[in-house]
């Protein structure tokens, strides 16, 4: 999912203010706002030390990070801001430290501390939407309303002192689609993955469904993911691959997991004791890197399907997918499904995972605090046992270097017609 630009422009801030060894905190840190969050200095090592330990035994994706940051490993991240917060006695350092921690881990496995805009719109689903098979992810977000309320007015107060104001610009449409008849072709863009309680979901459900009925004529459809980084799987299940299918469509990879503490109300609330298979009868998969994954106890099979929709669309001919860097997450996991069932030819360049197994996020509480970090559970396995996360998926059709994957697909449709 796309995350916040104010999130990664604090982030930045935070992680520049934070980096320094505090030799006179008393000068780095705002004095108005040392009780910003109403923190004890043993509340703030507490919610420190219960982030580490948290992370260590629940969140898979340490070991890929520091596959992938040799120079700069989690263990030393820990440290040095664990002593940051010890020699601050600062709320500012504290949440200047655990920003800091999260920066420069990186967003891994959806890792990322949900800020007050997120958490008002987690807040307000909560109280107004159907939380059935939800209740766990309730019961964390009730229970931090009075916290982030501190928090919030934390870092209006800290973005006021900046002199500045965020804003994440406007938002443009969703979908954009082009017929061009006399080539047969239809082209499809969907920029995101909406929820099905968005407002504008079932707008583009009979946008999505009018368009393939118009299509009916053309041979190819072209659905382009090439900004999407994903959002609700259901999405692309129902409006993007129901329709166009006459039979059910499935497909199944292996996905870790850990049996932690944190995680134990999330695997009961998603998972049967039949699912859960221990982690030593893992087949042995060529491509596994077992290093890192130490806290995995158990493996599922984490299953996409989906059945045919009522009404078949008019549209019977090709699909051909166009996927790049941004593919992440829901959209990762429709090209996984797309590239196992044969749903549809991948074309582009590869994508970057994290779409097998990727149930919502899971979250932590900090016990003091209240604050909320969320990050996947699930740690996917391609079929060759490599990481999605890390592997992402490779395109059966490669774009040459800087050309579009649409540049890429109309060629190979206009010559897999010739040949």
């Amino acid at each position: 999912m796309n995350k916040p630009i104010r999130a990664a422009l604090l982030a930045l801030c935070l992680l520049l203010s934070g980096c320094a060894a505090p030799a006179e905190p008393e000068s780095k840190w705002d004095p108005a706002l040392k009780n910003a969050l109403g923190l004890t200095q043993e509340q703030r090592l507490e919610d420190y030390d219960y982030f580490v330990k948290t992370l260590k035994d629940s969140y898979l994706c340490l070991g890929l990070r520091d596959r992938e940051n040799p120079d700069d490993p989690a263990e030393g991240i820990f440290q040095e801001y664990r002593k940051m917060i010890e020699e601050s006695d600062s709320d500012q350092a504290f949440y200047s430290a655990l920003y800091s921690s999260r920066f420069r881990l990186g967003s891994y496995g959806h890792f990322w501390i949900i800020e007050p805009e997120s958490y008002y719109e987690m807040l307000d689903w909560c109280k107004n939407e159907d939380t059935t098979g939800r209740e766990h992810w309730k019961e964390l977000t009730e229970a931090s309303e009075a916290q982030y309320e501190k928090l919030k007015t934390y870092l209006d107060d800290l973005g006021d002192e900046g002199g500045g104001s965020w804003s994440e610009g406007e938002s443009g449409e969703n979908l954009h689609t082009l017929l061009l008849p006399e080539e047969g072709i239809a082209y499809l863009k969907v920029d995101s993955f909406l929820t099905d309680y968005d407002p504008d979901y079932q707008k583009e459900a009979q946008a999505i469904r009018d368009f393939y009925n118009a299509a009916g004529d053309c041979t190819d459809l072209i659905i382009d993911l090439t900004d999407n980084s994903g959002g609700n799987e259901g999405y692309w299940q129902n409006l993007l691959t129901a329709p166009l299918t006459d039979a059910p469509l499935s497909c199944t990879n292996y996905a870790l997991l850990a049996d932690s503490e944190n995680n134990r109300p999330y695997i009961d609330n998603v998972f049967a004791p039949s699912d859960l298979h221990p982690i030593s009868e893992l087949p042995d998969l060529p491509k596994l890197e077992r290093d890192g994954l130490e806290a995995a106890t158990h493996f599922v099979e984490s299953t996409l399907h989906v059945e045919p929709a009522a009404e078949r669309a008019a549209f019977h001919g090709r699909v051909w997918l166009l996927v790049g860097p941004m593919v992440y997450s829901a959209s990762e996991s429709f090209s996984v499904f797309c590239q196992a069932t044969g749903f549809a030819t991948l074309v582009g360049q590869q994508t970057s995972g994290d779409g097998i197994g990727a149930l919502n996020p899971v979250m932590m509480r900090l016990p003091n605090s209240g604050i909320l970090i969320q990050y996947t559970m699930m740690y996917g396995l391609n079929p060759d046992g490599s990481s999605s996360e890390e592997a992402g998926t490779t395109p059966d059709v490669l774009s040459p270097a800087g050309e579009p994957a649409l540049i890429t697909a109309l060629r190979t449709i206009r010559q897999s017609r010739t040949a």
